[in-house]
């Protein structure tokens, strides 16, 4: 994994994100592309032959004004010596995102985050949400400043009944260069209840099919629901990051709803990974 796509806003918490990819591209002597992308009407903007030099008032102002921007934004001492490559697009910030990562060969994103309170200016809402669920590679939300940004310890949710080991895969990939604790958590709820005897056997088959990867702990871990056992568990063993599969529209993590899967990503205090499974 070399190559980091960090979408931005220019705003502080997307700045967080540049600093963590930063730390990230010196640990793996990787390479950062920095994306921005202007959503600009209909109409108001023309390309010549399709190379990309944008013509009408509003289109050329912008795109000088971005670079403006991006020359400050980008002089900073933590990017010395590493490659880092701007990027200025009149898309949405979806479809904009996932075809840059594709046409670029982008191993995973980082982006930034508002915490409990939401994502920050073009990453509000929706936006974000769609971004997680629809990327088929890792995204890594930062919630943390990223002075304190670690990979220490991983809770990685999920069912592992009938999960998709490529996907876990991409996830364990993207873990490698940590060699991290890496916890397996199986939340068990009154609505969704299965023994120990049945968790055990479900534990055992998942490992099985891993098992190229070592010292994975599985734990089984009670409570009232999915959320609150991945919140309360992830606080007990002062986990730096939690894990999570997507499902694209059907939503976070597949057996949750939809605003549960969104709340974890959203009220989470630590770092989030996800990842979308193929179909």
């Amino acid at each position: 994994m070399k190559k980091i796509l960090v979408p931005v806003d220019f705003s502080k918490k997307s700045e967080e994100a540049l600093k963590v990819a930063a730390k990230i591209a010196k640990k793996i002597n990787g390479e950062i592309y920095v994306l921005h992308l202007l959503d600009i009407p209909s109409g108001e903007v023309d390309f010549i032959d399709g190379n990309q030099i944008p013509q009408g008032p509003m289109a050329m102002m912008l795109f000088n004004t971005t670079h403006e921007k991006f020359d400050e934004f980008l002089d900073k001492d933590y990017l010395d010596n590493i490659p880092v490559y701007e990027k200025v697009m009149t898309d949405s910030p979806v479809e904009g995102i996932a075809d840059f990562a594709n046409q670029n060969n982008i191993d995973f994103i980082v982006m930034g985050s508002h915490g409990t309170s939401g994502l920050e200016e073009f990453f509000v809402g929706s936006n974000t949400e769609k971004v997680v669920r629809s990327s088929k590679i890792p995204v890594l939300v930062i919630k943390k400043p990223a002075d304190e940004f670690k990979v220490e310890k991983v809770v990685i949710a999920g069912k592992f009944a009938g999960l998709h080991i490529n996907e876990f895969k991409k996830i364990m990939a993207f873990l490698e260069m940590f060699k991290p604790e890496i916890y397996l958590l199986r939340v068990n709820t009154i609505s969704n209840f299965k023994s120990t005897k049945e968790l055990d056997e479900i534990f055992n088959n998942f490992l099985k099919k891993v098992s190229e990867y070592k010292n994975l702990k599985p734990v089984i871990y009670d409570d009232y629901t999915v959320q609150e056992g991945i919140f309360n568990f992830a606080d007990k063993i002062n986990a730096d990051l939690i894990a999570l599969s997507t499902r694209g529209r059907q939503g976070i993590m597949h057996f949750l709803s939809d605003s549960i899967a969104e709340n974890v990503v959203n009220a989470a205090k630590q770092n989030i990974l996800t990842i979308k499974l193929d179909k």
